[in-house]
């Protein structure tokens, strides 16, 4: 029990987050401490830059004028702050101050009078109080004069171990915040995953997709993975649903043929038929057969073709040939209903593609276009040609598609409600969505009432390669 709880902490990405969070908090409190750290060691050490360069200005003027000339030099400012301010003495010989500056600082700082031994080198002279400390340096003048330069700090030891304290309290503290603001904002981060999860138990324990993840609308990575994951249960159970009336449709469109067929033979048998009713049985037979197996062809074909199995054999077709061939094959059942067909576009447009698979798209298109025309119609194809497709159109006079049906005409076995008085299997347009997107093409359709209907072909001029 122990061990499978030890497994799933260390599985949670929570925990992992909330490890991240504060381990990157922690390094980047110690960079800053480590850097500022680095700065204040440095900074304590600019008071030598500052000595060495009025050491070498009063050296220079002690060479050129004299040593006399350091007392009246315009350089020495005095100031009232003793942590800015820069003390300088001259001492002669005998040990006597021929020049200081701010006295009442070399008096805090008496046993800076032993000098003799720290020319050339730093010393660093307690106050009277043991409070801060004299940073100097003592050179030699002509004369054997000595010059000392100095400016109070610090002990710069105390400074570094009380900053090194204090960023070790610090340090911990942001530990504990880090700690404590990544196990927040690993809460807050996972929230939407644990909705997720709940959401696919749901739908494992119960079956039901209706479920759906809350989406908090913040527009992140994970409000968008909720976003998508809800559209992907929409779109599954739409697929759900469309196979369930797709397999009622079928069932039902196999059950007409064949109880067809199996009423024909039961009459045939208890009758006492001849050759010719045998003849006339078995011809009724094979063309409910044939309906059976249009029906089942059809959708195979609009399967491999979704899927992208179809085998198509592209060549060369003159597009005006196919298209006035297809026209003249219905151009009896058109006449019979009283509806004119006629094709527009250019004689040498040549496209690349499946002859049969094309004749099937092309005969699907205009056999709708009579079969919902009206008497006195007509269907007008036309074809043109721009610089990277080829467009073709069928547009009819007959019947407007319902807007609420636009989208549902291209299911499979879907048969709206003004077509179902027409003979059909509810395939067709499946078909020519499917033929013309394994093409690598579009189609689409307007459809205005009292106007009819446009079903457009959008093919693309490259080439296809065999599949």
């Amino acid at each position: 029990m122990r061990s499978g709880s030890r497994n799933r902490i260390e599985k949670s990405l929570a925990l992992r987050l909330t490890v991240w969070y504060a381990a990157s908090f922690l390094v980047i409190t110690v960079a800053l401490s480590i850097i500022s750290y680095v700065y204040l060691f440095s900074a304590v050490r600019d008071n030598r830059k500052i000595i060495q360069s009025r050491i070498k200005q009063f050296t220079a003027i002690a060479h050129d004028q004299g040593v006399d000339a350091i007392g009246r030099s315009g350089n020495i400012k005095y100031s009232k702050s003793v942590r800015k301010a820069v003390v300088i003495r001259v001492v002669d010989a005998h040990g006597d101050v021929s020049f200081q500056s701010n006295p009442e600082i070399w008096t805090e700082f008496q046993s800076a009078y032993r000098t003799g031994s720290t020319v050339g080198a730093w010393q660093y002279v307690p106050s009277s109080q043991d409070r801060d400390v004299l940073e100097l340096m003592t050179v030699r003048l002509p004369g054997e004069y000595l010059l000392q330069v100095g400016k109070e700090i610090q002990d710069r030891k105390e400074i570094l171990e009380h900053y090194r304290d204090t960023m070790i309290g610090v340090t911990s503290g942001m530990i504990l915040i880090g700690l404590a603001g990544g196990a927040f904002l690993a809460f807050r981060a996972m929230q939407p995953v644990r909705h997720l999860s709940q959401v696919i138990q749901s739908i494992v324990l119960t079956g039901n997709i209706n479920a759906r993840v809350p989406e908090s609308g913040r527009g992140d990575e994970l409000d968008n993975l909720s976003r998508l994951f809800n559209q992907m249960l929409g779109r599954i159970e739409a697929l759900i649903v469309g196979m369930k009336e797709a397999l009622d449709n079928v069932a039902h469109d196999l059950r007409t043929p064949l109880t067809r067929l199996r009423g024909a033979a039961e009459v045939t048998l208890q009758g006492n038929p001849d050759s010719e009713q045998y003849r006339e049985a078995l011809a009724n037979s094979i063309e409910e057969s044939d309906r059976v197996l249009s029906l089942l062809n059809s959708l195979m074909d609009i399967s491999e073709a979704e899927n992208g199995t179809m085998r198509l054999k592209p060549e060369k077709l003159n597009l005006s040939k196919m298209l006035a061939e297809v026209a003249e094959l219905y151009q009896y059942v058109a006449e019979e209903k009283n509806v004119s067909i006629s094709v527009a576009g250019s004689p040498d447009m040549v496209i690349t593609a499946d002859g049969k698979r094309m004749r099937q798209v092309f005969t699907n298109l205009l056999d709708n276009a009579i079969k919902y025309n009206s008497s006195g119609g007509r269907v007008i194809i036309r074809a043109r040609q721009e610089p990277t497709r080829t467009i073709v159109t069928f547009e009819d006079t007959g019947m407007s598609i319902a807007p609420e049906e636009v989208d549902k005409i291209w299911d499979r076995l879907y048969r709206g409600d003004k077509s179902r008085s027409q003979a059909g299997l509810g395939l067709g347009l499946s078909l020519v969505k499917a033929v013309i997107r394994a093409h690598h093409g579009t189609v689409d359709v307007v459809s205005e009432t009292g106007k009819g209907s446009v079903f457009t072909l959008s093919l693309p001029l490259s080439p296809l390669v065999s599949t």
